[in-house]
């Protein structure tokens, strides 16, 4: 029996799921590229991020993937934070871009805004395109992250920097708590589960695995000093505490 609704399944992603991504993301990235350009700074954020929502939402209930949401209490809509999470498959960023109730940018693989209307949509957007070729490129990286987060717009960062092939968490890199550390902002750790059930790296392009999805956001790490013990402290709190989650979840 299961067998048989494996195959459902799947034959359900290729007619249905795999459509409705490609004209959720035509959509979406269309209206907030001819949208935005016309509105204010704010409204422009207000507005994509609205838009992101929506298409993250639809991606994830299309999967028919069940969602639960813990702590999204210790989330202040007036406050900006540097927002830092795991990172195990593609699905992340749909659960974070659809649920986080807040306005997001993004730093993302400069590759990703060449996809068509993804790409406009994020430059449109004001996201965050990561450039690690040059000591000079990553400084202009974090310099344009410096400038776009005010106001309540928070920044999304995966500290490991690519996705686990494991499941597992990695090192985390320094350069998101650097950006914490220069703005004075609090870090928010986020704990995704089960993405990486419902697609793995190593399962890029291939049929989605149902399985439920949490997105767990934890109390903010708030700076304690500045420079580099500040950066450290950061960096290994938002670690232990994702860490601890993940552990806790697989007793």
């Amino acid at each position: 029996m299961n067998a048989i609704l494996r195959f459902i399944y799947h034959v359900y992603q290729l007619f249905i799921l795999l459509p409705v991504l490609v004209i959720d993301t035509a959509f979406v990235g269309s209206v907030i590229m001819l949208v935005c350009p016309l509105c204010t700074k704010q409204n422009s954020i207000r507005f994509s991020s609205f838009m992101g929502r929506l298409w993250g939402k639809i991606i994830i209930r299309t999967t028919l993937l069940p969602v639960e949401l813990k702590g999204l209490e210790n989330i202040d809509s007036r406050q900006s934070y540097i927002v830092v999470a795991n990172h195990q498959s593609c699905y992340d960023i749909f659960l974070i871009i659809g649920y986080f109730n807040q306005s997001l940018r993004w730093m993302m693989k400069a590759s990703l805004m060449k996809i068509p209307f993804l790409g406009g949509a994020s430059k449109t957007s004001g996201f965050i395109p990561v450039d690690t070729s040059s000591p000079s490129k990553i400084h202009e990286t974090c310099d344009h992250a410096l400038k776009s987060i005010t106001n309540g717009v928070s920044l999304v960062v995966f500290p490991e920097g690519r996705r686990s092939y494991t499941g597992e968490l990695g090192k985390f890199k320094r350069g998101a708590f650097m950006i914490a550390d220069r703005l004075q902002l609090p870090v928010l750790p986020v704990t995704l589960y089960g993405t990486y059930e419902v697609m793995p790296r190593q399962r890029d392009f291939r049929f989605a695995r149902r399985h439920k999805l949490t997105m767990q956001v934890h109390n903010p790490i708030f700076p304690v000093s500045s420079g580099h013990e500040n950066i450290e402290y950061m960096k290994n709190e938002s670690y232990r505490i994702i860490k601890a989650s993940q552990e806790d979840t697989h007793k």
